[in-house]
């Protein structure tokens, strides 16, 4: 099985500054920490692309030093609130070559990896049954 993982974390919150890195409840690096563990421990996620315009965000993730973690510094033009959904799938599409892709965002953090890693499981028996 090969999933990959498109985490796309844009710097500039217009409406909670910093909502990606900020601390939040007991971590340090807020959402994106939250996120990356549950990624990281998910046992049927091959690679995380994380695509960032954010030197914070991309600083803490290379810290984290785990091979599952691919780093892309995202170009402004991708990086803005009118963005559309449809460059950002053209974006995903043109970074991840191979294999299943799961998106997801840091702001949906109460899915532990165990719980994912059964939905993966569950999601792909589905789709081979079609």
């Amino acid at each position: 099985m090969n999933i990959n993982v498109f985490l796309p974390c844009r710097k500039g919150s217009q409406r909670v500054p910093k909502k990606n890195i900020k601390p939040f409840a007991d971590y340090k690096n807020g959402l994106i920490e939250i996120k990356l563990n549950q990624l990281i421990n998910a046992e049927k996620i091959s690679k995380i692309y994380l695509s960032t315009n954010d030197e914070e965000i991309l600083e803490y993730a290379s810290s984290l030093n785990n091979s599952k973690i691919i780093l892309h510094n995202r170009v402004e033009h991708l990086s803005s609130s009118e963005t559309s959904t449809d460059d950002l799938v053209l974006h995903a599409l043109e970074l991840i070559k191979e294999g299943d892709i799961l998106w997801t965002h840091v702001t949906s953090p109460f899915l532990d990896d165990n719980e994912l890693d059964t939905w993966l499981f569950m999601e792909r028996t589905r789709s081979n049954k079609l």
